[in-house]
């Protein structure tokens, strides 16, 4: 069954025009240290700063706004697997929330990501699936 369906389009200059702007204090405050660790090897930065904001903006929406207090896009990472598929990993806040969530439910979330660029939009679509409680 699923709980919850997001999607974001962001053009990647308006990205890079906060990051040139704010340099380290927009990247710390929406990006956990994993993710800035990861874009140290990437050639475009300002690109994969964009992938990853709009994979947690579609992931804010699949949430659903009406909870918008409990979720905190630097809790929210997309890091990719060791296959370079994206995956969504929560932390702090937005992890209690998503574990409190479930428990009312009891059901478990899976989150599903897709992430594609066309220079300079970038566009993330996330699916939040409910499984059976193990």
């Amino acid at each position: 069954m699923i709980y919850g369906i997001g999607t974001d389009l962001i053009n990647s200059e308006r990205i890079k025009k906060l990051i040139l702007k704010f340099d380290k204090k927009f990247i710390n405050r929406f990006f956990g240290s994993s993710e800035i660790k990861l874009s140290q090897d990437k050639y475009d930065q300002y690109l994969f700063f964009s992938k990853r904001f709009a994979a947690k903006e579609a992931f804010w929406k699949a949430v659903s706004p009406e909870n918008a207090g409990n979720i905190y896009l630097k809790d929210i990472e997309v890091l990719s697997n060791k296959f370079g598929k994206p995956e969504i990993h929560v932390s702090g806040k937005t992890k209690e929330f998503i574990q409190n969530r479930e428990n009312e439910m009891k059901k478990k979330f899976k989150f599903y990501i897709s992430i594609s660029d066309e220079p300079p939009n970038v566009l993330a679509f996330v699916i939040i699936f409910l499984a059976p409680w193990d």
